[in-house]
C-alpha cells in the first residue's frame, strides 16, 4: 500500500485499524515529543512483523548493497531534532521512518508528500491515555496526576508503572503515598488553591503544604492573586458604592464574590489588604532578602491566624 501525498495522522490511524500499514517512507514531524510517533512505530512493527532498528543516517539505506541485501524484517528509524538529509530519490526508501521536530527548509519541498504531522497532545488526550493504562484511577486522581507531572506523558507512564508493580488491592495505597508522602516529588499545588487556603485560614491545607519543602512558589505571584481577590471582596460590598460595571467584573463572578464577602470580617480583609500591599515595598527595600521558601513562610506566618 502506498502512502498518499499529504497523508495525515488520521489516515495512518485508519490504516493501522484496518491492519494494512504502508511500508513506504514516512516522516513524523512532531510538534512536542516523539511519544505518539513511537506508539505508531510500535503498531507498524507489530502489524508488519518488523523489528525496530535505529539508524544514524538514511544514506546507508540507499546504497546499492543495501538495496540488494535489504532486510525485509526491519523498520529503520532515524530520530533527529532537525531532518536535513537530501537524497536524490526518497521513494526508494521502504520500511523507513524519520522522527523529527523540524525539517530544514532546503529539503522540505522534496519531502512534503512523506510528512505526517503530529500535533501536541492536549490535556484530554493525555488524561484518556491515563485512564486506559491505569483504569483504577478516579477522575479526580487522573486530574491530579496530570497536574503533578505538568502533563509530561513520559513521567506519567513512569509513575503509573510504579503503581502497577503492586497488586490491584494495594495500588490505591501506593497512589496515596505518591500523592501525599512528605518525600514525594509529585506533590503539586495550584496557586489559586493556596491563595484561597490563606484567605480562608484553612490550616489543614496549609499544614499539608508546609510539609512539602520541594514546592517552588513565587511570593509575588501568590501575593498578586491574593491581593486582587481581597480588593474585589471589599469592593463588592454595598458600602463601597461600586457597581459590577465599574469593577469590570462578569455577572457570575460578581455574584460569587458578593456571596463570599459575607464570610469575611471587615477587619480581616483590611488587615490582608494592608499587609499584602506592603510586600512589594519590602521586597524592593531588601527587607525580604531571603530564600523563596522563607518568603512563603513569612507570608503564611503573617496571614494565618
Amino acid at each position: 500500500m502506498e502512502v498518499d501525498a499529504l497523508m495525515d495522522l488520521m489516515e495512518l490511524k485508519k490504516c493501522i485499524e484496518a491492519q494494512v500499514v504502508p511500508n513506504d517512507f514516512i516522516i513524523f514531524l512532531c510538534s512536542e515529543n516523539s511519544f505518539i510517533a513511537d506508539q505508531y512505530i510500535e503498531a507498524i512493527c507489530e502489524i508488519n512483523n518488523l523489528t525496530r532498528t535505529n539508524i544514524n543516517s538514511l544514506q546507508t539505506q540507499t546504497s546499492a548493497l543495501s538495496l540488494v541485501l535489504g532486510q525485509n524484517d526491519e523498520l529503520n528509524v532515524l530520530k533527529v531534532d532537525v531532518f536535513d538529509e537530501l537524497l536524490i530519490d526518497y521513494s526508494t526508501l521502504t520500511n523507513t521512518v524519520v522522527i523529527c521536530n523540524s525539517i530544514d527548509k532546503k529539503i522540505k519541498s522534496f519531502v512534503t508528500e512523506y510528512i505526517i504531522e503530529i500535533p501536541k497532545l492536549v490535556d484530554w488526550q493525555v488524561k484518556s491515555y491515563i485512564n486506559l493504562i491505569c483504569p483504577i484511577l478516579e477522575e479526580s486522581e487522573v486530574d491530579w496526576l496530570y497536574q503533578a507531572t505538568n502533563g509530561d506523558v513520559y513521567k506519567i507512564i513512569n509513575e503509573i508503572d510504579k503503581i502497577k508493580l503492586f497488586p490491584k488491592a494495594e495500588q490505591k495505597q501506593v497512589l496515596n503515598e505518591l500523592r501525599y508522602g512528605q518525600s514525594s516529588d509529585l506533590y503539586a499545588i495550584n496557586l489559586f488553591d493556596l491563595a484561597d487556603a490563606i484567605l480562608r485560614n484553612n490550616k489543614p491545607f496549609i499544614y499539608d503544604f508546609l510539609k512539602h519543602d520541594n514546592v517552588n512558589i513565587d511570593l509575588m505571584s501568590i501575593v498578586g492573586i491574593l491581593l486582587q481577590k481581597v480588593k474585589n471582596l471589599i469592593l463588592v460590598r454595598p458600602e463601597s458604592g461600586k457597581t459590577m460595571t465599574e469593577l469590570g467584573l462578569k455577572q457570575y463572578y460578581y455574584n460569587r464574590l458578593s456571596a463570599e464577602t459575607k464570610n469575611f470580617p471587615t477587619d480581616r480583609l483590611m488587615y490582608l489588604l494592608n499587609f499584602l500591599s506592603s510586600i512589594d515595598l519590602k521586597l524592593k527595600s531588601g527587607l525580604l532578602d531571603m530564600s523563596k521558601t522563607a518568603q512563603i513562610d513569612y507570608l503564611i506566618a503573617n496571614t494565618i491566624i
